[in-house]
């Protein structure tokens, strides 16, 4: 016999979810939502299963309504939820997902640094900068965004302002890398890289992406995910390489990196925050 399969209409419980999983309808197999709700001591809360916040933490869930499902396919009506907001023929959708990536990494570099481990570091930013490079230098630089040109209203000043982001985040991610080739963990250049970088996906999720979704028709849909698609393919992550002490290029770092953090505090000030 099959195990029971749960239809759980559930409410975001985190204080701050502004995210799409506010509300929304989950399919659990039995077993797993006894063992999601055992995390809390009211039956009517669990935790959230993998990859069911966007914002790629686990949260409090509230049920608001709970029912056994009869006579239909669960794990079908599961994938056409999760379809209809992640769908591979949307390219919004897939950036989209593509942000709980992003901050999968986010999160191994924040394990590093918790352990002080600089060849971790190393290569976990080295990581981390790649899939920025694809998913932001690429897909929505070179892809998403020219096409925006001309459609959008005020498009190119938020595209502009994204831009502006990238610039920023990868500046201080490069600046950080190039401290640990000193033996330096530095925690405010990291720390200001990572601050600025889930600032950027929520702005991106909540704001840029709901913008200009509405102005894509189906057929540029395609055309987005063919050049996307093709991106991904060729796409080749640079190696971490080496890490090598210089001590002329160690001081002319130093001084590149509180420049960088002078940029950073101007940025805060202007463009979109």
């Amino acid at each position: 016999m099959s195990e029971q399969v749960l239809k759980i209409r559930y409410r975001c419980l985190h204080p701050s979810c502004v995210v799409y999983c506010k509300e929304g309808e989950l399919f659990l197999a039995e077993s797993l939502f006894a063992r999601l709700s055992s995390f809390y001591e009211d039956e009517m809360v669990f935790r959230s299963p993998k990859d069911a916040c966007r914002m790629g933490f686990s949260q409090p869930f509230e049920v608001l309504d709970i029912a056994e499902v009869k006579d239909e396919n669960p794990v079908e009506e599961q994938t056409q939820l999760k379809d209809s907001f992640g769908s591979a023929a949307d390219p919004i959708s897939v950036l989209i997902a593509e942000h709980k990536k992003v901050l999968e990494k986010v999160e191994k570099v924040e394990e590093h640094l918790v352990k002080r481990d600089i060849d971790g570091l190393w290569v976990s930013t080295a990581d981390l900068d790649n899939i920025l490079h694809l998913h932001g230098g690429i897909k929505e630089e070179e892809v998403l965004f020219p096409a925006l040109k001309g459609l959008v209203p005020f498009g190119e000043g938020l595209v502009a302002c994204i831009n502006e982001d990238h610039r920023e985040i990868v500046s201080l991610i490069y600046a950080f890398r190039e401290a640990l080739k000193d033996g330096n963990i530095n925690d405010k250049i990291i720390g200001s890289s990572l601050v600025a970088l889930r600032s950027h996906i929520r702005k991106e999720d909540n704001e840029f992406f709901k913008f200009v979704e509405k102005y894509i028709n189906d057929e540029m849909k395609e055309v987005l995910m063919v050049k996307m698609e093709r991106a991904e393919k060729v796409f080749v992550p640079k190696e971490p390489g080496d890490r090598k002490y210089n001590e002329k290029q160690a001081a002319e770092r130093a001084k590149f990196h509180e420049k960088t953090l002078e940029a950073k505090e101007i940025a805060l000030d202007t463009c979109c925050h």
